[in-house]
């Protein structure tokens, strides 16, 4: 091989590195690991910054749509992000195909009363 060769398979080889690292391969939430949640039957939404309640509480309202809440914290970096948005992009086209497309609206409408009941909770706790 001569070294203009070396040299393109070097740079290119840096350039997939970085392109992997920045998309969140290298994270615990990627693109692959939602494929195999997917696979394994483990599906799991990402939560990131601090949730009004616990994803133990909203568990209870995911579980009749096939997936279980995880709560990622508040300091998240730009690979994290990335690969956390395309690890629930993954994971939401998944539950679209198993519960239809109304599945998120619903979803959402739980959470919020259940968000209502909580913060009710804590004013009464607290007043």
């Amino acid at each position: 091989m001569n070294k203009k060769t070396i040299l393109f398979s070097g740079v290119t080889m840096i350039l997939l590195v970085i392109g992997l690292w920045y998309f969140g391969f290298f994270n615990r939430f990627n693109y692959l690991t939602a494929k195999n949640d997917i696979a394994k039957n483990t599906p799991q939404k990402i939560w990131i910054g601090e949730l009004i309640i616990s994803p133990r509480d909203m568990n209870k309202i995911s579980a009749k749509y096939g997936f279980e809440n995880i709560g990622f914290g508040c300091v998240v970096s730009t690979t994290e992000l990335n690969g956390i948005e395309i690890y629930n992009a993954q994971i939401e086209k998944y539950l679209t195909k198993i519960n239809g497309t109304a599945w998120k609206s619903n979803y959402i409408k739980e959470l919020d009363s259940l968000t209502k009941l909580k913060q009710q909770e804590w004013k009464d706790k607290f007043n």
